[in-house]
C-alpha cells in the first residue's frame, strides 16, 4: 500500500508539470517517490506499479478528450490501459534488467524512459508522441534547448536522470554505514556525471537564448476566426464564417502589411477547387490586399454526424493563393488522424459499428510541399501533424525557413487540449530553430521563435481561447539545419538499441544459469 501511494503522488507531481497547470519545476522531482516506491521490488511488482502510476498520470493529462464528440468514458479508460503498458515496461526493465551492461543505475532509468517514450511514438497508427515528459519543460527555454541535438526526448532523459539521482541520493542517507565503504565514491561519481551534463545543457541553453538572432525577417499575419464547432458546417452560416475571415484578413493587412495572412484549418466550408464563388472572394481578398492567402479547406468536417455519411473520399487540404490572386500550389494533409479522418484498417479489421459509423474517409497526402512567397521558403502542418517530430523534420530538410501549423481545436472546448498541442510547437520550432506560426480557428494562434519563446497570440486581454482577432508579426528566415534536423532520433534510437541488448543479456544470463556446467 505505502508503494502505492508513493506512485500516486508521483502521478499527481506528473499531471501538474503539463498544462494547463504549468509547474514545469515539479518535474524535477515527480518521479522521485515513484522511483522510491519500485526499490527492492521484484520486475513484475515494479511493472504493476509504474503501471498504476501512468494510468493516474495519463488520465490527468488527457481528461479532455472526455469533451470530444463521439468519445465515451470506456474510450477515456482505454486510452490509459494502452498507454499505460509502455511505462510498466520502464520499472520492469529498471527493476529486472537494471544496470545488466554496465550502465550506472543513474543513467539507467533515462536510457530506458527514452526508449519507452521513443516506441510509443512509433507504433504505427497508434503512435501517439503526446506528452512526453520533455514537453512539460516548454517555457524553460535554457533547459530545452539541446532539443536541436537531441529532439524532446534529450529534455525528458535530462528529467529523469535528475530524478534518478536525487531518489539514489537519498537511499543512500537513508542506507548509512550499510551502503559499504565504496558506496558513496561510486555516487560521487555518478552525481558528477549528472551535473556535468546538467550544468552543460544549461550553459547551452543561455548561450542559445542570448545570441542575437542575424537574420532575414519576414512579416506574417494570422488570423482567428473563433467559428463555433456547431455552426461550422450549417450552410446558413457560410456567408457570415466567409466574410469574418475577409474582415479579420483585411484589417492584418492593413495593420502590419504582412507578406503572408494564414487562415486556420477547415476555415473554409467547402474547397476552392470546386466552388467558384470562394475562389472569387479569396482571389479578390489577395489582390485587393496586396498578400499571399493560405487558406485552411475541405469539403467535409472530420468526424460526427456528418462526417459518417461521407462514402466520397477528399483530403484535408491547405491552398496558397498569391498576392496577384491566383492559386499557387496546395498541400494534402499526410498524418490523418485515426477513427476521425480515416478508419486503420478498414475492411479488414472488424471494429465496433459507432467506429466505422463516425470515422471520416479522407485519403492521407504524399508531397512534402515547400511554399515560397517573396523567397521566403515554408511548409504547412494540419492539425496534429505538428505533434510529429520526424515530419516536420522533413519538410525543414526540403528547405522549409518556416513551419506553419494550421489547425482547428474547436472540437475540445475551453480544455487543456489547445495548451498541450501548443507545448509540443514550441519544441518543433526549437529542434528545427525555425519560427513557427501557428493560425487556430478558436485559438491558441501565436508566433513561437526559433529558440521557442512564444512571442504573441490573438487575446482578448489576458484570454486567447474562443476569442476572434489576428495577428501580425516579424520571423527570422532560418538558413542553417540543426544536428537534429539531419540526424533525426538517432539518441532516442541508441536508447531503445541499449534497452534491447540489456534485455537480451539479461535472458542469457538468466539462461546460463539454468544450465547446468
Amino acid at each position: 500500500m505505502y508503494s502505492i501511494l508513493l506512485s500516486f503522488v508521483s502521478s499527481a507531481l506528473l499531471v501538474l508539470n503539463f498544462p494547463p497547470y504549468d509547474l514545469e519545476y515539479a518535474a524535477w522531482v515527480a518521479l522521485v517517490p515513484l522511483l522510491l516506491a519500485v526499490r527492492g521490488k521484484s520486475g513484475r511488482a515494479a511493472f504493476g506499479i509504474f503501471f498504476l502510476s501512468a494510468m493516474g498520470f495519463l488520465m490527468g493529462v488527457f481528461y479532455w478528450i472526455n469533451v470530444v464528440q463521439g468519445v465515451r468514458p470506456t474510450d477515456f479508460v482505454l486510452l490509459g490501459f494502452y498507454l499505460a503498458p509502455y511505462y510498466g515496461m520502464v520499472g520492469l526493465l529498471l527493476n529486472a534488467v537494471g544496470t545488466t551492461l554496465g550502465l550506472p543505475s543513474i543513467l539507467a532509468a533515462p536510457v530506458f524512459w527514452v526508449a519507452m517514450e521513443y516506441l510509443r511514438s512509433h507504433a504505427g497508427f497508434l503512435a501517439l508522441p503526446w506528452a512526453l515528459l520533455g514537453h512539460s519543460q516548454y517555457e524553460n527555454l535554457p533547459a530545452i534547448q539541446i532539443a536541436s541535438i537531441f529532439g524532446a526526448y534529450g529534455v525528458s532523459f535530462l528529467v529523469v536522470m535528475v530524478n534518478a539521482a536525487i531518489c539514489e541520493t537519498l537511499c543512500f542517507f537513508w542506507r548509512g554505514r550499510e551502503a559499504g565503504p565504496f558506496a558513496g565514491k561510486k555516487l560521487l561519481k555518478e552525481l558528477g556525471i549528472v551535473l556535468t551534463f546538467t550544468l552543460g545543457t544549461i550553459g547551452y541553453g543561455i548561450g542559445v537564448t542570448s545570441k542575437p538572432v542575424e537574420a532575414k525577417t519576414f512579416t506574417v499575419g494570422v488570423v482567428q476566426g473563433n467559428i463555433p464547432q456547431d455552426v461550422k458546417w450549417d450552410l446558413k452560416y457560410r456567408d457570415g464564417i466567409i466574410a469574418k475571415h475577409v474582415d479579420l484578413s483585411r484589417r492584418a493587412a492593413a495593420d502590419g502589411h504582412p507578406a503572408l495572412i494564414v487562415w486556420p484549418e477547415t476555415s473554409l466550408p467547402g474547397t476552392l477547387t470546386h466552388d467558384a464563388q470562394l475562389r472569387e472572394t479569396v482571389s479578390g481578398l489577395a489582390k485587393s490586399s496586396g498578400t499571399a492567402l493560405i487558406i485552411g479547406n475541405s469539403a467535409r468536417p472530420k468526424s460526427g454526424s456528418t462526417a459518417k455519411q461521407n462514402t466520397k473520399q477528399y483530403y484535408n487540404s491547405v491552398t496558397l493563393v498569391s498576392s496577384s490572386g491566383r492559386g499557387a500550389g496546395g498541400y494534402n494533409k499526410i498524418r490523418l488522424l485515426p477513427f476521425a479522418e480515416y478508419l486503420p484498417y478498414r475492411g479488414v479489421f472488424p471494429w465496433p459499428s459507432r467506429f466505422a459509423a463516425g470515422a471520416g474517409n479522407f485519403l492521407p497526402g504524399k508531397e512534402y510541399k515547400v511554399f515560397q512567397v517573396e523567397g521566403a521558403r515554408f511548409a504547412v502542418t494540419i492539425c496534429w501533424e505538428n505533434i510529429f517530430p520526424e515530419l516536420v523534420r522533413a519538410f525543414v530538410k526540403r528547405g522549409a525557413q518556416f513551419i506553419v501549423n494550421i489547425t482547428n481545436e474547436a472540437w475540445f472546448g475551453e480544455t487543456a487540449a489547445p495548451r498541450q498541442f501548443l507545448a509540443m510547437s514550441v519544441f518543433r520550432a526549437v529542434e528545427n530553430r525555425v519560427p513557427v506560426v501557428r493560425s487556430a480557428n478558436t485559438g491558441i494562434s501565436c508566433i513561437i521563435t526559433p529558440t521557442g519563446e512564444i512571442i504573441g497570440r490573438v487575446q482578448e486581454g489576458v484570454k486567447d481561447l474562443f476569442v476572434e482577432g489576428y495577428l501580425t508579426g516579424k520571423i527570422p528566415l532560418s538558413e542553417g539545419k540543426t544536428f537534429y534536423t539531419v540526424h533525426g532520433d538517432v539518441f532516442a534510437i541508441s536508447a531503445l538499441v541499449y534497452s534491447v541488448c540489456s534485455v537480451g543479456a539479461y535472458v542469457l544470463k538468466r539462461f546460463q544459469r539454468r544450465v547446468p556446467s
